[in-house]
């Protein structure tokens, strides 16, 4: 055992720093979140010259890249300030995990302090040592308050109220919180009047899910910070965002690539290709089924082994290479291959059922055509179900 332990951690790997396909790694740039950086960036400005508190409401599905803005945003803006001669400081706390005012605060002041006691302190205890820890350099706390909404299901708005006339508390000094509430949703619902009314829930700032460019910008990200050069081809890196594209989340990407990347080392590969990718998405969600498979009548199925056929190599293949792969499959059967026009129709249906994906070609072919890939299934596995139901 102690042999195969060492012989796999020397064995060669495609992924150089695997702590960048991470869920909560927060990368230098945010590609496609520029803009909103930049709305934050004009909203709490004022903090560096003499305004105490702002408060905002970020929402978004899931994978929408909302905690990461905010923490990119956070320890930007904190630097920013510094050189500023402005202290300004920011915590992130998860309501999921912290479902109570005491909870939230205590994990507020084990963060500033590096050491608090997690009980023993009243909500008012511990709003009072927030002030002792704030006031000496007129620190403003940027507080990021994720999921919120379980917070506020689970505990009522008043931490939220509490936090928001902290300033008032205060006597107007020179220091304050400021909320960066994040949510899937509105949570006015969850919101008593007082609450709402200090909020100024008009500064609401939505993030819509990643298109497929947004994805394919962030694989490529990813791929040059956690992988050797040269062990990702940029046709792998669209192949991950056509996949990610159909959920709109980013953690999609990460989860494709990091699959992918184990995909590769298992088969001591030097490089990922589509197949891997395809391997690791049918670990983590296949909708390719026997009975799907089992379904097709025999033009289709052989239509569907000649697209797998073409596919085992490369992430896509155009129409025409598609057909004569078909046409090859239908002459090991002893078949009369259909013609054009009905072959398309194969493509059609095969791309309703989910089996294939087809979109236009961009950059990279000569002209206007559609091209062919698979999401679900390698196509060698593709290729083995469809010849063992033919057999």
């Amino acid at each position: 055992m102690r042999d195969l332990v060492e012989e796999e951690l020397r064995g060669p790997s495609v992924i150089r720093d695997a702590a960048k396909l991470a869920f909560d790694y927060v990368p230098d740039e945010l590609p496609g979140r520029e803009a909103e950086e930049r709305q934050l960036v004009q909203l709490f400005k004022g903090l560096l010259s003499g305004a105490t508190s702002q408060h905002v409401h970020l929402t978004g599905p899931v994978g929408a890249g909302k905690t990461a803005l905010a923490k990119r945003f956070c320890k930007d803006f904190a630097e920013a300030a510094k050189k500023r001669d402005v202290s300004v400081q920011w915590v992130h706390i998860n309501g999921r995990k912290r479902t109570s005012a005491s909870a939230v605060l205590i994990g507020v002041l084990a963060e500033l302090y590096g050491d608090f006691p997690d009980r023993g302190f009243s909500v008012d205890e511990m709003l009072k040592s927030l002030h002792k820890k704030l006031e000496p350099q007129g620190t403003r706390l940027l507080l990021i308050l994720d999921e919120v909404d379980v917070l506020l299901k689970r505990s009522g708005s008043d931490l939220v109220y509490l936090l928001t006339r902290f300033n008032e508390e205060a006597n107007l000094a020179q220091h304050g919180v400021s909320l960066i509430l994040i949510s899937q949703g509105d949570v006015r619902p969850y919101l008593d009047d007082a609450s709402a009314s200090t909020l100024k829930l008009t500064h609401h700032l939505p993030l819509k899910a990643y298109d497929q460019p947004g994805m394919q910008a962030i694989a490529h990200q990813r791929v040059e910070l956690a992988f050797h050069p040269g062990t990702v081809p940029e046709e792998v890196e669209e192949l991950v965002a056509d996949i990610a594209a159909e959920s709109g989340s980013a953690r999609r990407v990460i989860e494709l690539l990091e699959g992918a990347g184990l995909a590769a080392d298992g088969e001591r590969s030097r490089r990922v290709s589509a197949e891997h990718v395809r391997a690791a998405k049918a670990d983590v969600e296949s909708v390719v089924t026997e009975q799907q498979l089992r379904a097709l009548d025999l033009h289709r199925k052989l239509a569907l082994v000649g697209i797998a056929r073409a596919l085992r190599d490369t992430a896509y293949v155009v129409t025409g290479d598609a057909e004569r792969a078909y046409h090859i499959a239908c002459e090991e059967r002893g078949e009369e291959p259909r013609g054009h026009t009905q072959f398309w129709t194969y493509l059609k249906d095969l791309e309703g059922s989910g089996l294939i994906d087809a979109k236009r070609s961009g950059k990279g072919h000569a002209g206007s055509t559609t091209i062919i890939s698979l999401h679900d299934i390698p196509g060698r596995a593709l290729e083995e179900k469809l010849l063992k139901l033919l057999r």
